[in-house]
């Protein structure tokens, strides 16, 4: 697949993502769902932000790892929040967390190499690396669902139990495993090339 083949269904899975996230808080706005509905506008500001500093910065992800990112966003805000799975399925929580944790360690991990124009080559530290990763971000998300329980005091707390935050932390950490896996047994990921590298190797 060319470049620009790459560059275009970027544009589309981008545009396509917001189509969506926006339908889903009309949709939450409309339901009087005024939580969910913050949470999805979050999540829509914080995908147009990571867009605008790609372009300024010149970053690439490799394309399976923005389409399963961007899905583990719609996953969470359309099914989760929007249709209630979270409430209405005891286990779609604890399978968002685990997907949603896998997909988001992969995108952090190649975001942090262009942020510090670093590419990662030995193994062994690249599976710490991805492992704190996992173990970080279930940390801070738990944290934020705690701050968002104090704060806004929402119906549907985030929180509802402390066996239910250590369930979370433990799918977190499942999906931070099959993240380092992946990367670890795929090709395509470990020799993707970042756009620092392509500016030296013409140099």
């Amino acid at each position: 697949m060319s470049e620009l083949s790459k560059t275009y269904i970027e544009k589309v899975v981008d545009w396509l993502f917001i189509f969506i996230q926006i339908i889903c808080i009309i949709a939450l706005f409309n339901g009087e769902n005024f939580d969910y509905m913050r949470m999805a506008l979050g999540n829509l500001f914080f995908w147009i932000i990571y867009m605008i500093l790609e372009k300024r910065e010149k970053w690439r992800i490799p394309l399976y790892i923005r389409i399963i990112t961007l899905l583990s966003i719609t996953f969470n805000d359309y099914f989760g929040e929007y249709l209630n799975w979270y409430v209405t399925s005891s286990s779609y929580d604890r399978l968002q967390h685990f997907f949603g944790t896998y997909a988001l360690t992969l995108w952090i991990f190649f975001v942090i190499q262009q942020f510090i124009q670093l590419k990662l080559n030995n193994q062994k530290m690249t599976v710490i690396f991805i492992f704190s990763l996992a173990l970080a971000l279930g940390t801070l998300y738990e944290l934020l669902e705690f701050i968002e329980d104090e704060v806004f005091k929402p119906k549907i707390k985030n929180q509802p139990s402390l066996l239910d935050t250590d369930l979370d932390l433990i799918s977190d950490l499942a999906g931070g495993i099959l993240a380092a896996v992946h990367y670890h047994i795929s090709k395509h990921l470990m020799s993707f090339k970042f756009p620092f590298e392509q500016r030296t190797s013409t140099k």
